[in-house]
C-alpha cells in the first residue's frame, strides 16, 4: 500500500514514546523487504538538538531535576511536567541501551581498570554504568551475584514507587536496568560531585558499610515521613557497631546523600518493601526437600502489602462495627437500633486501628538493634497472607479459568498485580490438580514459564563461559537440546571447532540439559519437574522457544522451523503455502521449489546457529504515569459498567487526549485506551467506529508491544467482531484467521478463550450461509466449553442452544433435539421453568422435536415410495425377461445362428475393412 492509503499510526515515529517491539523472530537476508534509504537519517541529531548542541553531552541529571522541579498547580502544569519526564525518560533508555551493550562487549575504557573486572565502573555520555554483580561483597551474606542481581531489579522498583509519590524535595536518579547477553548492567545519571574526593562519606541517611556506621540526618527524615505514611512504615530504631541508636523511616540500607547541586538524593532502593519471613526462613537453608534458595533478598512486592493493609483494616472496621452494634443492642434490649439505622460517625467513633511495617525487620542489621514486636508481626502477617491466602486464591482463580493469562508475561502480570513474587510459580502448579484435564492448559502455562526461566538461567551461565562470537551457537545448542531433540539426538557433534573448545558445550546433550533444568526449577521454584518433562511438552515446542527467546532476547530468522524430521510431503506443501499463487509452474519454478524442498530434508539440526540472528537488550525501567489520565480512565470505564454510557464516554476521550499528550501517539496505554474506547461505541451500535477507533489499537500495539502479543490478539479478535457488525464478514474471517496463527504461537488449542473464539467464526460463517463449516466450529466451542468447564454450566448451555440452531439449519433435527434437549434439561434445573432461557429452550425443543417427526414420518413415507417403485421396476424387469419371443421372422441362416450359437458363414472378414484387398493383393 502507498503511504497515503496506510493508518497514520502505521508511519509515524516512535518520539516521545517508549520503545518499539523488538519480535522474537525476523526477516533474514534473503527474505527481508527493501527499505527505501531514509536521506534524513544523518540529520536527525541536528534536527533535534541544533548544531551547537550535537557534539556536547547531555546533563541527563540537572535535566531531570530540572523537570521535575516544575509547576505542578494547574492541569496543564501536569501535563506539561508528566510529557516532560516522559520525554527524559524515553530518551535515557534510548542512550543507556548502546552503553550497557558496549560495556558487555568490552568496548568501554573502565574508570578504575586496576580493579576486578566485576568491579569495573563506566562512564559514557554523562551516564553511569556499572555490572550486577557482587564485586564489592556487599551482598556477601546474602547469596553474592545471585543477591545482587535481584537488587538491581528491586532497586528500579523502589525508584517506581518513589517517582510514583513524587515527594517534593526528594530526589532519585534517572535508572535503568540493561539485560545482554546474560550481563545485567546498570545505568544511572550521575549524582553531582560523586566523583570528587572527599575526606568524610556524603552519605548522612542509612548506612553504606552494613551497619557499622548509620546516618540519620533530620532533613532527610522529614521528607521521608510521607513516603513511609504512604508505604504503611514506621519510624524504627537502628544499631550502629558502636551500639549508638538512630531512627529511621525506611531500610538502613536506603542512603541519602546531599549532592553539590543542594538537592537531596535517595540511592539504593532495593529495600522498599519489607522481608517475606516465612519464605525465608523454610526455603533459604538446608533442611527442606529442595537446596537452599540462592539467595536472601526475598522481599514482598508492594501490591502485596498495600492488599495485606486493606484487609487488614477492613476487618479491624468490621470487629469494631460489629462490636458497636452489639454494645447498642445490650444497652437498649429489645429497642436496639440495627447496623443501617446507627449512623456512620456513630459506628467508627472510638475506632483506633494502625498497622505498620519495618524494612528492616528479620535483617541482618535488625539483629543488634532493639526490636520492635508489633512491627516484627505485622510483617510475619504480611508473609503469612501470601502463602496461605494470595497465592491460594490465585491458583482457585486460574482453575476456575476467572484468570486466563494467555503468554508467560500476561502471567507474570497477573501474578504481579496481586502481589505474588515469581519464585511462587512452584507453589502455583502444586495446588493445581494434575489429573484434571480442565486445568491442563493454564498448568501447562505455569510449567513452561518455569522450564523458560531455568533456561534463561543456564544461558547466563554458558553465555558467560563463552566469548561473544559463539553466543549464536550456545543458544542454538541449547534449543537443539530443549526442543530439537526428537531431529537430532546429539546437537553438540555439529558444533563448530572453536565451539568445541568450550568443555560445557562440547559435553551438552538434551539428557543434561534437562538435569540442570530440572535443577534451576527445583532450585528457584521449589518445584519438582517430572523426568520426562520434554517429552511431555511435544507439540509445544514453539510455544516453549518462544518464552525461551523473549527472556533472553533472542531473534531468530523467520522461516519454518521442524522439531522432529519432515516428510518431503509436508515440506513441500510448507513451501508451496509460501509461493505466489499466480506464478506458473515452470520448469524454473520448479526446480526452485525442489531445491527448497531438498535444503529443508537435509538441514542437520531443528535450528541452526545462523538463525540466531541477533541478541536485543531487555530493559527494566522506572517508567512515569500520569495520575490524571489513569484517573480519567477508571473514571470512564467505572461509568459505562454503571450504564452512564455519555460520560463515560466523555471520561475515556479525556483519558486518551491526556494519554497522547503525555505519552505520545505510540504508546501502549494509548492501544488500551483506543479498544475500551471502541468497545463503548460496539455497544451503542456504532460500529464503524468502533472499527477505526480498534484499528489504531491493533496497530499501536502491534508496534509498541508486538505482533503476538496477547494485547494484539484480542484487539484482532475484537476488530474482527466489529467489522462483522458492519457486515464485512469476509475481513472479519480473515482478521480471525491471522489472530488465530498469532494463538498458535503464544498458546495450545486447548485455551479456554478459543471457545469464544470458535463461536464468533461460527457466527460468521453462519451469515455468509456456509452452514456446515460453521457447524464445525459451534462444535469446537462446545468441547473446549465441556472440557474446561464440564457438562454442568451455563456457557456450555448456551453453546448447546447454539448449535441445535445450526443443526436444524441443516436439516439435522435428531441431533438438534438431543443438544437442545441437554440444554433445556439444565436451564430448567438450574433456574425454574419461569427463566427466559428455559422458556426460549423449551420452544426450540418442542418445534426441533416437531420437526424431528414430522421429518422421521415424510422420511419412512419416502423409503416405503422408494422400495414400492422399486419392487414393481424388479418385477416388471422379471416379466420382460420370462417373456417368449418367437424367432420365426427371421432368415435361415440367422435361425441357424439362434440355435447353434455359431456364425452361420465361416467366410472371415477381410481385415483391410470394406477397403481390404482382393485376391491378388490389389485394392478392390
Amino acid at each position: 500500500r502507498g503511504l497515503a492509503e496506510r493508518d497514520p499510526a502505521e508511519t509515524l515515529p516512535f518520539q516521545l514514546a517508549e520503545q518499539a517491539a523488538t519480535p522474537w523472530v525476523a526477516r533474514s537476508a534473503e527474505n527481508s523487504v527493501p527499505v527505501a534509504y531514509d536521506v534524513g537519517a544523518p540529520q536527525d541529531a541536528y534536527l533535534r538538538q541544533g548544531a551547537q548542541a550535537v557534539d556536547s553531552l547531555r546533563d541527563w541529571n540537572e535535566e531531570l531535576q530540572s523537570i521535575r522541579e516544575m509547576a505542578r498547580e494547574t492541569l496543564g502544569d501536569r501535563v506539561l511536567r508528566d510529557r516532560q519526564l516522559h520525554k527524559w525518560h524515553a530518551e535515557f533508555v534510548e542512550a543507556a541501551i548502546p552503553g550497557a551493550m558496549a560495556v558487555v562487549g568490552g568496548e568501554l575504557v573502565p574508570l578504575n581498570p586496576t580493579d576486578p573486572v566485576d568491579q569495573h565502573m563506566f562512564l559514557r555520555d554523562n551516564i553511569f554504568y556499572s555490572k550486577g554483580f557482587d564485586g564489592r561483597e556487599t551482598f556477601a551474606q546474602l547469596g553474592g551475584d545471585s543477591a545482587a542481581h535481584v537488587a538491581t531489579g528491586k532497586d528500579i522498583t523502589g525508584v517506581r514507587l518513589l517517582n510514583q509519590l513524587d515527594t517534593q524535595g526528594l530526589h532519585t536518579l534517572g535508572s535503568v536496568v540493561v539485560d545482554y547477553c546474560g550481563v545485567r548492567v546498570v545505568a544511572q545519571s550521575v549524582v553531582p560531585g560523586v566523583f570528587r574526593r572527599q575526606e568524610a562519606t556524603p552519605i548522612v541517611y542509612g548506612s553504606v558499610d552494613q551497619g557499622v556506621t548509620v546516618g540519620a540526618d533530620p532533613e532527610f527524615h522529614q521528607l521521608l515521613e510521607p513516603v513511609a505514611k504512604a508505604l504503611h512504615f514506621a519510624e524504627h530504631e537502628v544499631a550502629n557497631d558502636a551500639g549508638d541508636l538512630a531512627k529511621l523511616y525506611t531500610s538502613a540500607d536506603v542512603k541519602g546523600l546531599t549532592g553539590t547541586d543542594g538537592r537531596k538524593y535517595v540511592l539504593d532502593l532495593y529495600r522498599m518493601t519489607p522481608v517475606d519471613i516465612e519464605f525465608l526462613e523454610s526455603e533459604c537453608n538446608e533442611d527442606g526437600k529442595f537446596p537452599a534458595y540462592p539467595h536472601k533478598v526475598v522481599l514482598l512486592r508492594p501490591e502485596l502489602v498495600d492488599t495485606f493493609w486493606e484487609q487488614s483494616t477492613r476487618k479491624a472496621v468490621m470487629e469494631h462495627v460489629a462490636a458497636k452494634v452489639k454494645q447498642e443492642k445490650d444497652k437498649e434490649g429489645e429497642d436496639a437500633k440495627d447496623k443501617e439505622e446507627i449512623e456512620e460517625e456513630d459506628l467508627l467513633k472510638g475506632f483506633d486501628f494502625s498497622l505498620s511495617f519495618s524494612p528492616d525487620a528479620f535483617t541482618p542489621i535488625q539483629e543488634k538493634s532493639p526490636a520492635d514486636e508489633s512491627l516484627s508481626s505485622a510483617v510475619r502477617g504480611a508473609s503469612q497472607f501470601l502463602r496461605d491466602v494470595s497465592v491460594p486464591a490465585l491458583a482457585r482463580d486460574l482453575a476456575a479459568y476467572v484468570s486466563t493469562p494467555l503468554s508467560g508475561d500476561a502471567l507474570t502480570a497477573t501474578m504481579h498485580q496481586r502481589g505474588i513474587n515469581m519464585r511462587c510459580l512452584g507453589r502455583i502448579a502444586e495446588l493445581l490438580p494434575t489429573d484434571s484435564s480442565s486445568v491442563r492448559n493454564i498448568r501447562r502455562r505455569v510449567v513452561v514459564e518455569m522450564i523458560a526461566r531455568a533456561v534463561k538461567h543456564v544461558l547466563r551461565r554458558l553465555f558467560r563461559l563463552a566469548p561473544s562470537h559463539l553466543h549464536s551457537e550456545v543458544f542454538a545448542l541449547v534449543a537443539n537440546c530443549l526442543v530439537g531433540s526428537r531431529y537430532c539426538a546429539s546437537p553438540a557433534q555439529h558444533l563448530t571447532p572453536a565451539a568445541k573448545s568450550v568443555a560445557e558445550l562440547a559435553a551438552m546433550t538434551p539428557q543434561t540439559l534437562a538435569e540442570e533444568v530440572r535443577a534451576q526449577v527445583a532450585l528457584r521454584f521449589r518445584f519438582a519437574l517430572a523426568e520426562d518433562f520434554v517429552s511431555s511438552l511435544a507439540g509445544y515446542e514453539t510455544m516453549l522457544l518462544r518464552e525461551v527467546c523473549v527472556k533472553i532476547g533472542a531473534q531468530l530468522a523467520l522461516r519454518q522451523y521442524y522439531f522432529e524430521r519432515p516428510t518431503e510431503a509436508s515440506v513441500h506443501a510448507a513451501v508451496m503455502a509460501t509461493m505466489d499463487p499466480a506464478v506458473k509452474m515452470t520448469k524454473p519454478v520448479k526446480r526452485q521449489i525442489k531445491d527448497k524442498v531438498d535444503c529443508v530434508l537435509a538441514r542437520p539440526l531443528a535450528v541452526f546457529a545462523d538463525d540466531v540472528m541477533n541478541f536485543v537488550a531487555r530493559t527494566k525501567v522506572a517508567t512515569h504515569k500520569s495520575s490524571f489520565a489513569d484517573e480519567a480512565f477508571e473514571a470512564g470505564r467505572l461509568a459505562l459498567e454503571k450504564g452512564d454510557r455519555a460520560l463515560g464516554l466523555e471520561m475515556l476521550l479525556e483519558s486518551l487526549a491526556l494519554h497522547e499528550q503525555t505519552f505520545g501517539f505510540l504508546h501502549s496505554e494509548s492501544a488500551r485506551c483506543y479498544s475500551v474506547v471502541s468497545l463503548a461505541h460496539y455497544d451503542a451500535g456504532e460500529y464503524a467506529l468502533a472499527a477505526e477507533y480498534m484499528t489504531k489499537a491493533v496497530v499501536i500495539s502491534e508496534r509498541t508491544v508486538g505482533l503476538d502479543d496477547p494485547l494484539t490478539i484480542h484487539n484482532y479478535l475484537n476488530l474482527a467482531l466489529y467489522e462483522h457488525a458492519r457486515g464485512n464478514s469476509l475481513l472479519a474471517l480473515r482478521l480471525m484467521r491471522h489472530a488465530m496463527d498469532l494463538w498458535s504461537l503464544v498458546n495450545s488449542s486447548d485455551h479456554p478463550d478459543l471457545a469464544t473464539a470458535y463461536n464468533n467464526i461460527a457466527v460468521m460463517l453462519q451469515s455468509l450461509r456456509l452452514y456446515d463449516d460453521s457447524l464445525r466450529f459451534f462444535r469446537a466451542c462446545l468441547d473446549v466449553r465441556v472440557e474446561h468447564l464440564g457438562a454442568d454450566h451455563v456457557l456450555v448451555a448456551g453453546a448447546q442452544h447454539s448449535l441445535a440452531k445450526v443443526y436444524a439449519v441443516t436439516g439435522d433435527f435428531k441431533s438438534a433435539v438431543q443438544v437442545e434437549r441437554d440444554a433445556h434439561m439444565f436451564f430448567s434445573s438450574k433456574f425454574g421453568d419461569d427463566d427466559p432461557r428455559s422458556k426460549e429452550t423449551g420452544e426450540w425443543l418442542a418445534e426441533l422435536t416437531f420437526n424431528a417427526v414430522r421429518t422421521a414420518k415424510l422420511s419412512k413415507a419416502a423409503k416405503e415410495k422408494i422400495r414400492e417403485v422399486a419392487s414393481t421396476a424388479s418385477l416388471m424387469q422379471m416379466e420382460q425377461r420370462e417373456e417368449p419371443v418367437s424367432k420365426g421372422h427371421l432368415p435361415i441362416d440367422d435361425l441357424i445362428k439362434f440355435i447353434t450359437g455359431r456364425p452361420s458363414s465361416s467366410k472371415p472378414k477381410p481385415s483391410g475393412g470394406p477397403r481390404g484387398k482382393g485376391p491378388k493383393g490389389s485394392r478392390r
